[in-house]
């Protein structure tokens, strides 16, 4: 294969993928795509109840007594646009941009976290090369609580000796453990009255960097949904205030880059909210200044909403956020720059009846998923709101055995004639649920340089797509035993 006809593959596998809308919980369409694509090239398909796509391709001739490799990926996508753009991510096809050096999306994510990997492996399981029996393997709901990894079943992981994750972000990084995390619910049930006060703001925060809240929470980027609550703060001790809603619509995944809320006052001129204005623009260029350039803090009057809730119920949710934990909050003692502990204050969405607040502590160590999670509980109980958290995500630790990091490592060296770095990483895999079902599997985690993941700004650089693809071709052919 030449060099062309591998980015011209690789590329149309993807346009295929960027054409069909898929956030979790809607994999369905893509899913029954990629089954008839990979029927069509002569692959075995089984297709689970979740929508999960189990791969089969018979190992090349001469090698049948190869072990078994599995390829792996997640087929749906964090969907987020910038403001002003008109996205349904149920309904929108991905626009994509090509300029020659970065792979974009018009005005959104692109997805190409994890729909590049997808699309290697598309291509790789129609090419003619040396390797033995393959499994392809692509799980939905990823990006939200990997239950397509959690619900897969345990036998199709079960006779391989390999896997090789494709959702890594760094060409020349080769990850070998990743951290594990725990979905964390806290909903505060809300008493409407009909507003007191005559005159009514939207308070907003908007422009904040973002991203993902694995690989970007030692960033130093500000969180815009803490800030919007020390606002809400702010305002409460100049006046008094009614709190209608408070919003901010990212995934738990990311660092939210925008928060929104609406009250109402007594006070008729805006002019007043021009000083909490003020106040939150310098603390955000005092305090973020270093890597937040392009944020906007604007407040301005609105028509003056139907309900309201009440005092002790607006205090509960802006206390609960002002005093719950995010960011990094422990550094590993063993791992160079790791992030050993963290938490995201995600989002905040106002329903007809409750304010919920969804929250992600991730951890290399399980034990501390558990003591943040029960610190979020025991906030809870101070501030009057009801956490839940589900079943946690374990962690993947590193072997220090792995015989598939020496090939890889050893093969990204011959081809690129520089070193690969080893690394463990703070964000979540779905290695570690595959660790969870076959802790003999022998795993690494690759990826072509995908910058600014889960935010509008995502960017593919295409010069590593192709070395990427040859990676994994490179090392299936050197797993012979």
């Amino acid at each position: 294969m030449t060099d062309k006809e591998i980015m011209d593959g690789v590329l149309a596998e993807f346009a295929n993928i960027a054409a069909i809308p898929r956030p979790s919980n809607c994999e369905k369409q893509i899913s029954d795509f990629l089954k008839q694509r990979a029927l069509s090239f002569g692959c075995d398909v089984i297709q689970d109840e979740k929508h999960n796509l189990i791969i089969d391709k018979q190992a090349a001739p001469g090698c049948e007594n190869w072990p078994r490799v599995i390829l792996q990926g997640h087929m749906d996508m964090v969907c987020v646009a910038k403001e002003g753009v008109i996205y349904n991510p149920v309904t929108s096809p991905i626009k994509i941009i090509n300029d020659g050096e970065y792979l974009r999306a018009d005005g959104t994510s692109l997805g190409a976290d994890d729909g590049i990997g997808v699309a290697a492996i598309m291509f790789l399981l129609q090419q003619d090369f040396q390797h033995g029996p393959i499994r392809a393997i692509f799980t939905v709901d990823e990006e939200q609580g990997m239950s397509g990894a959690k619900e897969l079943d345990d036998k199709y992981l079960a006779d391989a000796k390999y896997l090789i994750n494709c959702d890594s972000e760094d060409f020349d990084v080769l990850t070998v453990s990743s951290a594990g995390s725990v979905n964390i619910d806290a909903e505060r049930r809300v008493k409407w009255h009909k507003p007191e006060h005559r005159f009514a703001y939207e308070f907003t925060i908007r422009g904040l960097h973002g991203g993902h809240s694995g690989e970007a929470i030692n960033c130093g980027y500000a969180n815009a949904v803490k800030v919007a609550a020390q606002a809400i703060a702010l305002i409460g001790r100049k006046t008094e205030m009614e709190l209608a809603s408070f919003n901010s619509y990212k995934a738990r995944n990311v660092i939210p880059s925008e928060a929104a809320f609406v009250f109402t006052t007594p006070l008729s001129d805006v002019k007043v909210f021009n000083v909490v204005v003020a106040k939150v623009n310098k603390y955000l260029k005092e305090a973020y200044g270093h890597t937040e350039k392009t944020f906007e803090v604007i407040c301005k009057p609105c028509e003056v909403p139907q309900k309201v809730m009440s005092d002790d119920d607006m205090r509960s949710v802006v206390d609960f956020i002002n005093l719950s934990m995010t960011g990094v909050l422990k550094m590993s003692q063993t791992e160079k720059d790791l992030v050993e502990l963290s938490a995201n204050i995600g989002p905040v969405v106002t329903r007809e009846n409750h304010v919920i607040i969804y929250a992600f502590p991730r951890s290399s160590v399980d034990i501390l998923v558990e003591e943040i999670t029960n610190i979020y509980k025991q906030l809870g109980k101070r501030c009057g709101v009801r956490v839940v958290s589900a079943e946690p995500a374990p962690g993947w630790p590193a072997n220090p055995d792995s015989m598939l990091k020496d090939v890889a490592l050893n093969t990204f060296k011959e081809q690129n004639g520089y070193d690969m770095q080893a690394k463990a990483i703070h964000a979540g895999l779905e290695c570690s649920h595959f660790y969870a079902k076959n802790p003999h599997l022998d795993m690494i985690s690759i990826g072509p340089n995908n910058i600014d993941i889960h935010s509008p700004n995502e960017h593919l650089e295409l010069k590593t797509l192709v070395p990427h693809v040859k990676l994994i071709q490179g090392i299936m052919e050197k797993l012979d035993k």
